[in-house]
């Protein structure tokens, strides 16, 4: 019996963690569909992705038309009009550079939009905590209003029942029973304002009408932390990516400033409209033969101090992202091992409030005897009672604390918002 007891309990809880999580995960999922913020950062990736296919393509070529209103008298004839067409080449490999900084450009947009999508999920989890709390707050006020309505009734037993050899009590512990009432009553309307409030924020953050219904569990339920590796952390960070991707992009700039200091070659082709000649001539076979020509241009890239200036700026700001990169990791490094620590303070403090609880409740039903034969004093039940209502908050909003470090962890591993390119095109 003990076994089958223990077993419904573990699958009851399992059942809420998976109900809890389920919401959470569906919510995150339409604040990364809806919320502007992100969206605009995709719009930004898209629009450096359409970039991309540009910078990797020559330049447009030239066409010059000449018309002669009056035929201009050459050896072989009259010229009519001529039709010229020239490319321009940059030098080997320029255009293979432009597009790799373009494309790193691209990643980092894309790091920059995880990056957004990880900082919303986190907030979308810090308020849904907040709202668990105020929900639980509002759950176990209302159970001690319900406590105090059950004191309130042993003490006018006790009243009513003084000339029955019981130990005499007063009329005014029940105007004191009922201020404490009118406060727990006052504190539920608090909170239910509070919770109003939150709710309409939660939807606001998801882009929706702030009075859209949301489903909460009924309370607060652990989740375990999850186990991160240091490499697993610097494989996925998209903040150490977008600097990595700056780099490449910095790397590729410099490379294509260096070969675009080199010369550039046009190659094209004119096309000549020639009439006859009334006169005589040197070349008669030739009069009024139309001309085809071959031109061949080349840019003289004497003026250099632009290209180094370029080269050198590259350079420089290469070594800048290089360095932000290494400060990032130290600052990665701090902030997991901050997080551990304070998992562990936390861990500490709900085994505590448990056990403080627990000897708070045993208590508060040994005073409730001890009140009727007139051991116990109303005012130490009173206390008791507040000290209980504050532990159990103190719970409430350390396992909510608990949780949302747990979210750290994986905002740290990055495993609300994939790396993977691909969900960007299903989003399209």
């Amino acid at each position: 019996m003990k076994r089958l007891l223990l077993y419904i309990i573990n699958f009851c809880t399992a059942m809420a963690t998976y109900a809890q999580n389920d919401s959470l995960s569906t919510y995150i999922q339409v604040a990364l569909q809806e919320n502007p913020e992100v969206k605009a950062r995709m719009a930004t990736y898209q629009a450096a992705l359409e970039a991309v296919c540009p910078a990797g393509t020559l330049g447009d070529p030239e066409l010059s038309v000449n018309f002669y209103p009056k035929p201009m008298t050459l050896v072989n004839g009259k010229q009519v009009f001529t039709v010229s067409l020239m490319q321009m080449f940059p030098w080997f490999g320029a255009m293979k550079a432009a597009k790799h900084e373009k494309a790193w450009q691209a990643e980092g947009a894309w790091q920059r939009y995880r990056e957004g999508g990880l900082e919303l999920a986190y907030e979308v989890e810090r308020q849904w905590y907040q709202m668990l709390v105020t929900r639980e707050k509002l759950s176990t006020t209302r159970r001690h209003l319900q406590l105090f309505t059950e004191i309130s009734d042993l003490s006018l037993y006790k009243y009513k029942n003084t000339t029955s050899g019981m130990r005499g009590t007063r009329m005014s512990d029940q105007y004191r029973l009922q201020t404490e009432q009118l406060k727990l009553e006052e504190q539920i309307e608090n909170l239910e304002s509070l919770l109003q409030t939150q709710c309409g924020q939660f939807n606001l953050l998801l882009h929706r009408h702030p009075s859209s219904p949301i489903v909460l569990p009924d309370s607060i339920v652990l989740t375990e932390i999850p186990v991160i590796e240091w490499g697993e952390i610097e494989r996925s960070d998209p903040g150490l990516l977008s600097l990595k991707a700056q780099s490449e992009q910095y790397v590729a700039q410099e490379d294509k400033a260096r070969r675009m200091g080199m010369p550039m070659v046009g190659l094209g082709v004119q096309y000549m409209l020639n009439k006859k000649r009334d006169d005589d001539m040197v070349m008669p076979d030739m009069n009024g033969m139309d001309m085809w020509m071959g031109m061949v241009k080349v840019t003289l890239p004497i003026y250099r101090h632009k290209i180094k200036a370029q080269r050198r700026a590259a350079e420089l700001m290469k070594q800048n992202a290089d360095e932000t990169y290494l400060s990032r990791v130290d600052m990665l490094r701090s902030q997991l091992l901050a997080i551990s620590q304070r998992a562990a303070d936390v861990q500490r403090k709900l085994r505590l409030y448990r056990k403080d609880m627990d000897i708070l409740a045993n208590t508060l039903e040994l005073m409730k005897s001890e009140y009727i034969t007139g051991i116990t004093s109303l005012s130490d039940i009173l206390q008791t009672e507040r000290e209980q209502l504050n532990y159990a908050y103190m719970h409430a909003e350390a396992r909510a604390q608990y949780n949302l470090i747990v979210a750290e962890f994986e905002k740290l591993a990055s495993t609300k918002v994939s790396n993977e390119k691909s969900i960007m095109s299903k989003e399209k």
